[in-house]
């Protein structure tokens, strides 16, 4: 292992890996009937939201026919070239953290159990959010798709014979605007209380099990 390499990759490591000790808060909303109930999730690097397809329409979410015989959608977002790449490259993970890129939004079919897709997760929150919370959340997520001349998303890539689309993303990933950044100003913007300075996926999972119920925690 060269110099560099010695040097960067316990950070990038540390950065994409960082695991919360929780303080936990009581939660205004846990007990609520009426709520629609979204969660939260950690695997390996990969952070994302987790909706119920059967919750959603295409007014809800623009992609909706493209996964509508799902029972979930995982949802995330992240920096377009490392995201996409089949591994780990920790250039790429250097170039995500350290320049200014181009982003793309990250969405999966899961035709799991939720209680199966949950047991692949490192940890799980869920938080209840009311109906105008959870269009605003949602409408959040549609502005974060790019859109051409005529209003069409426009793919990146496929993988998994189609279960997972990476769509081109309009705005820009760097370390301090990363995929935990991006899910706790969605969240701050549909009216949840969460602080939305946050970079690390320790400092989001801590905002979030505050207002939400910590399913799985390793």
């Amino acid at each position: 292992m060269n110099t560099y390499n010695l040097i960067i990759f316990p950070f990038i490591f540390l950065f994409l890996n960082t695991s919360p000790h929780f303080y936990v808060s009581e939660c205004a909303n846990c007990s609520k009937d009426g709520f629609h109930k979204i969660y939260f999730i950690k695997q390996n690097w990969h952070t994302a939201i987790v909706l119920k397809t059967q919750e959603l329409d295409l007014d809800l979410f623009r992609e909706y026919e493209s996964f509508s015989e799902y029972g979930l959608i995982d949802i995330g977002w992240g920096d377009e070239e490392f995201y996409q790449y089949p591994g780990f490259d920790s250039g790429l993970a250097f170039k995500a953290l350290f320049y200014t890129n181009p982003s793309t939004l990250r969405v999966e079919g899961i035709n799991l159990l939720k209680e199966d897709y949950f047991e692949l997760s490192e940890i799980v929150i869920e938080v209840n959010v009311s109906d105008e919370q959870f269009k605003n959340i949602c409408c959040y997520i549609n502005k974060t798709f790019y859109l051409n001349d005529v209003g069409e998303t426009s793919i990146l890539s496929q993988k998994a014979e189609g279960k997972i689309i990476f769509y081109k993303s309009n705005d820009s990933y760097h370390l301090f605007n990363t995929c935990n950044t991006w899910i706790a100003r969605g969240l701050k913007d549909a009216g949840l209380t969460i602080e939305d300075n946050v970079i690390l996926t320790e400092q989001l999972f801590n905002e979030l099990a505050k207002i939400g119920t910590i399913i799985k925690s390793d």
